[in-house]
């Protein structure tokens, strides 16, 4: 019996030594490690008083929190005026966990700094901005595509973290979707998160996230993990944020354009009409191409755009960059058409775009260059511009108030 027993107990150790290292190799697969890892700012539709804060860490039963203060504090938690409990969620496929705060009741137009903590371990303090709530002269940079080239877009985020460093205007970066190649890889998540903090300014300032799925997302639930489920549990990622009196409607171009969505669209495009000086919209898949075939929105979204006169559109997928005539039923139209910007410049390899297609025409143009776009917003006018990675500006156009 004592043999039979001294055998169990061997076999006993030989099973925990091998589901030891089987648990240990998936770490290594999944990509987790010590520490808190991948801070975040995302923004959903009201940034001058709402933002969450979200990071990772490789322990699942933790205790975390969100210490904030509009005034630095040095990572003296006991003098920060305000702290947050972090709702904690296994990442899928995964032995990682997602940390996420929601701040609410924020000051409109005002640095916040803060530190995360989990199980004692501690974050270095950051910062970032709120919108305004009107009144004051505001940049947002627009782009997306940041998939497959990862120097190209490591290289993009250094010179975003240049421009966020000179320019206290930029708020935030409204990305167009498609961030990694397999939107069910927690892996080349880790990795665009892991770059994304190469946008943090060398004191510590913080460039928020306007998410946008994309169709390298797919369905991905990590999509959700990552970005805190814009739109909310029973919308499907699309969704309105407001400064001002300006407005982004983003758009899921990877659901039905038509149906409910559709519904949504026009419900608030004729609220926007009433309470926004300025409308713009942002979604991934293009409309009016420079590469690819139009996407679905074409037919549901293109007539709405046109009835409730938005000011211009974000487009990503096509791997260019482009800048449509003013389109308005399927003409130009120098009075109540629409411009179609971007496609994708922000670390994926670029495409040769088809020239000839009549709505790229001059004013309009299609090339091949990695970009970002910037949108500054004041009272009376919108001015966009396109940045180069090299900070070479190369296009400009303004934007006057529509009559609706």
């Amino acid at each position: 019996m004592e043999g039979l027993e001294l055998s169990q107990r061997i076999g006993m150790k030989k099973l925990f030594f091998s589901l030891s290292i089987f648990v240990l190799s998936l770490k290594v697969f999944a990509g987790a490690g010590p520490g808190i890892q991948h801070l975040r700012v995302v923004w959903h539709e009201d940034p001058a008083h709402e933002a969450y804060v979200m990071w990772t860490t490789d322990k699942y039963k933790t205790k975390s929190y969100l210490y904030y203060d509009t005034v630095p504090r040095k990572g003296v938690l006991s003098k920060y005026r305000y702290k947050n409990n972090a709702k904690t969620k296994p990442i899928l496929y995964t032995l990682d966990t997602r940390h996420k705060s929601k701040l609410k009741k924020l000051k409109p137009n005002t640095m916040y700094y803060f530190m995360a903590v989990t199980n004692g371990m501690k974050s270095k303090e950051y910062h970032f901005k709120t919108a305004p709530d009107g009144g004051v002269n505001f940049k947002i940079l627009f782009g997306g595509d940041s998939r497959s080239d990862r120097p190209k877009r490591r290289e993009i985020n250094r010179s975003l973290s240049k421009m966020l460093e000179s320019d206290d205007s930029i708020l935030a970066l409204c990305h167009g979707g498609d961030y990694i190649a397999n939107g069910l890889s927690w892996k080349q998540w880790k990795y665009w998160l892991e770059d994304h903090l190469l946008t943090v300014t060398s004191k510590g300032r913080m460039l928020p996230v306007i998410p946008t799925r994309g169709n390298h997302e797919l369905a991905s639930p990590l999509f959700n993990d990552v970005f805190a489920r814009p739109g909310g549990l029973f919308k499907k990622n699309y969704y309105r944020i407001k400064i001002g009196d300006f407005s982004i409607i983003t758009l899921n171009s990877n659901v039905s354009a038509a149906g409910r969505q559709k519904r949504w669209l026009k419900k608030t495009l004729k609220k926007a009409r009433k309470d926004s000086k300025w409308i713009v919209a942002n979604y991934h898949r293009p409309l009016w191409p420079a590469v690819k075939k139009p996407g679905r929105g074409i037919k549901h979204w293109v007539p709405l755009f046109e009835k409730y006169q938005i000011d211009m559109a974000f487009e990503s997928d096509g791997h260019v960059l482009k800048r449509t005539v003013p389109i308005y039923q399927n003409k130009q139209d120098p009075v109540k058409g629409i411009v179609y910007v971007g496609e994708g410049g922000l670390g994926v390899k670029q495409r040769n775009p088809k020239k000839d297609r009549w709505f790229l025409r001059s004013p309009g143009y299609a090339t091949s260059k990695h970009h970002v776009m910037t949108l500054e917003v004041t009272p009376s006018r919108m001015i966009y511009t396109v940045d180069l990675p090299d900070g070479t500006v190369f296009d400009k156009m303004e934007l006057l108030p529509r009559k609706r």
